[in-house]
């Protein structure tokens, strides 16, 4: 990395970080809508030693052109979610290549140390129209795990849902986030890529992180106790990040979801936001995807995730 430098990412840097993610995504054909928020609770929370599990890389003008995060798994998790990128106009010179090698060399390490007899993976994210990147994953022996819909609305107009007789929609309240968190490891308890995490866990990086919105997320209630909800987060100027949708089983196929995302849209063009994201698995066996459809989103962009076993 002739004429770079190269150092442990700062909490100072979250803002460059994300501005070089979305870069990062968009040129690849996705939605970039992450704030410095985000990757400050991954630093805070989820990267377990700045100095060993973080590198970014500075160029000579000063500016941050690729990065590389090791998240550490939740306990008894299986899963680390490798993240970072090279900026566009920097490939081609085996940055990503030094980059992926050294975050497998990590990802590894705390493998051994800490469940050297449980099977772990490493998986990426990437835009499915990321070219050069899934060429470097092809090198490295990394096979497509999944792929995901990157799913847009328009908050004007939504398609108003009623709620199921003996429903009430309410929004979020903090007193409930213990509950929402019990039933939001449930619902996803079965889906693919769920790892368990306990509540503090869970609330640092959701409900208390920066980025949440509580005032336009929402909770489904019958009598006093929460069968679904759904939970917001602060993205890009005028867009609207839905970050966790779910419904109890026993609820699911009732229009709980419908409901309550028809609420949020038309609240937070109340709020003065235009648009609302979201991603979903393509092959989530809920039927997720249908039920965003029936609120007016619409697929814009394709995810794919790559893994690898350690």
């Amino acid at each position: 990395m002739e004429n770079l430098h190269v150092r442990p990412c700062r909490i100072e840097d979250a803002a460059a970080v994300a501005d070089l993610i979305n870069v990062v995504l968009e040129a690849g054909g996705a939605h970039g809508g992450h704030v410095a928020a985000e990757v400050e609770d991954a630093l805070n929370n989820e990267v377990k030693d700045l100095v060993a599990d973080t590198r970014v890389v500075i160029d000579a003008e000063g500016r941050l052109v690729a990065v590389a995060l090791v998240p550490h798994p939740p306990e008894g998790g299986d899963r680390i979610e490798l993240i970072g990128g090279v900026h566009p106009d920097r490939r081609g010179s085996g940055i990503g290549r030094e980059l992926l090698t050294w975050q497998f060399d990590r990802a590894a390490a705390h493998h051994a140390k800490v469940a050297p007899d449980m099977e772990w993976s490493a998986q990426v994210a990437v835009g499915a129209d990321d070219t050069s990147a899934i060429r470097l994953f092809d090198r490295f022996g990394l096979t497509v795990g999944r792929y995901f819909l990157q799913m847009t609305a328009p908050t004007a107009s939504p398609q108003v849902v009623t709620p199921a007789d003996g429903v009430r929609i309410a929004p979020y309240h903090h007193d409930q986030e213990r509950e929402v968190h019990a039933v939001h490891m449930a619902a996803f308890r079965e889906l693919w890529g769920h790892q368990e995490r306990g509540f503090e866990p869970w609330a640092a990086l959701t409900v208390r992180s920066e980025a949440f919105l509580p005032e336009l997320s929402r909770l489904a209630f019958s009598d006093n106790t929460i069968i679904g909800y759904v939970l917001t987060y602060a993205s890009l100027p005028g867009k609207l990040y839905i970050g966790q949708v779910g419904t109890s089983g026993s609820w699911r196929r009732r229009g709980i979801a419908s409901a309550l995302l028809s609420d949020i849209l038309s609240a937070a063009h109340q709020a003065g936001y235009t648009h609302a994201t979201l991603d979903t698995d393509a092959d989530n066996p809920t039927g997720a995807s249908g039920i965003y459809t029936k609120v007016g989103f619409a697929t814009n962009q394709r995810v794919v995730i790559y893994h690898k076993s350690i």
